[in-house]
C-alpha cells in the first residue's frame, strides 16, 4: 500500500506538488496511527469522538470544478483542496498565483464558512495554525480567542452534555515545533492577522474566474 503523501500527491493537479512540510506532517501522523479508513490523516486519533476536525484528504476534482463553477483546466489546475478545516464541508487548498508561486487559501463551503482568501503564505505557517490546536478553521471570527476560550464558547452554548470532549492536539504541535524549529502561538491571528480586512489576491482570482 502506498504512502498516504503518495496517495495525495497523485490527485493533486498538473504544476502543483505536495510542498515537502506537508508531506513530512502527512508521513509523522501516518507513522503515529491517525490515519482512518485509508482515507485523511487527522491531528488526534481519529475516532468518533474526536474535537478537532482538521485532516488532510486527496483532492477531489469534482468538488474543485463544482466550488469554482467551472471545469477549465485553465482555473481547476491551480487550486488543490488538501485540508479540511470545517465540518460545513470547507478546506484549506495550495493556489498557484499567475506566477507560479504557491500559497494556502481557504475555500469555504458558501453554506456555512464564506471564508475565501489567503490564510498563510508558506506551508509550515499553515502547519503551525493547524497545531494551535481550534477544532475548526474555517470561522475567521474565532481567529482573535485561543482554542480553550473557543470551546468554552461551544459548552456555553450548548451545553457540556452535548459538546465533545476537547483534545488539544499536543503531539502534533510538539512535532511541528521541533521538526521546523518554530513555536506555535496560542491564537490564530498571531499568524493571520485579521485576514478578512485584508486585499487578497485569491480574491481577486475568484473574480477572474467568475468573469471567464
Amino acid at each position: 500500500m502506498p504512502h498516504f503523501k503518495d496517495v495525495i500527491a497523485a490527485t493533486l493537479p498538473k504544476g502543483i506538488v505536495l510542498p515537502p512540510a506537508f508531506a513530512q506532517a502527512i508521513d509523522w501522523l501516518e507513522a503515529t496511527g491517525y490515519v482512518f479508513e485509508d482515507k485523511y490523516v487527522a491531528l488526534t486519533p481519529p475516532d468518533k469522538s474526536r474535537s478537532i476536525i482538521l485532516q488532510f484528504e486527496p483532492v477531489s476534482q469534482g468538488h474543485v470544478a463544482a466550488w469554482l463553477g467551472t471545469d477549465d483546466p485553465a482555473f481547476t489546475n491551480r487550486l488543490a483542496p488538501i485540508i479540511r478545516t470545517g465540518g460545513d464541508g470547507s478546506y484549506a487548498a495550495l493556489w498557484r498565483a499567475d506566477d507560479g508561486t504557491l500559497s494556502i487559501v481557504h475555500v469555504g463551503s458558501g453554506s456555512g464558512s464564506i471564508m475565501m482568501q489567503t490564510l498563510v503564505e508558506n506551508p509550515v505557517d499553515m502547519l503551525r495554525l493547524m497545531a494551535i490546536g481550534y477544532s475548526e478553521l474555517c470561522w475567521p471570527e474565532n481567529f482573535s480567542i485561543t482554542p480553550a476560550e473557543e470551546h468554552a464558547e461551544l459548552v456555553a452554548a450548548i451545553g457540556i452534555e452535548n459538546a465533545p470532549v476537547y483534545r488539544a492536539p499536543n503531539e502534533f504541535r510538539r512535532f511541528v515545533e521541533k521538526t521546523f524549529a518554530v513555536s506555535v502561538p496560542q491564537r490564530a491571528i498571531d499568524i493571520t492577522g485579521n485576514v478578512m480586512e485584508m486585499d487578497d489576491p485569491f480574491r481577486r482570482w475568484l473574480q477572474t474566474v467568475q468573469e471567464g
